[in-house]
């Protein structure tokens, strides 16, 4: 059991892309057995006032570079994580 002074270390993301205002971020997970594997939240940028906030929907204007994101994060996982599609 955790106790109350201790906190959870943050799992940071080990690659990001962007293409225009869509990004993702990919993060290394465990299994119980201790294999890695990669997982990504894709998310668009946009600006409201004078901050940048971050929504996961996406408009018809988006789907192209939310395409070609998609094609550079698969591309990336399977170089660097083989294994991780089986």
């Amino acid at each position: 059991m955790k106790k109350k002074n201790e906190t959870k270390t943050a799992n940071k993301p080990v690659h990001r892309i962007r293409v225009g205002a869509v990004s993702c971020s990919v993060f290394l997970n465990k299994t119980k057995e201790g294999n890695e594997f990669p997982s990504a939240i894709i998310s668009r940028s946009y600006k409201s006032g004078d901050s940048f906030k971050d929504s996961n929907s996406y408009g018809a204007r988006h789907l192209a570079e939310l395409a070609g994101l998609v094609a550079s994060l698969q591309s990336w996982m399977a170089t660097n994580y083989p294994d991780a599609a089986n």
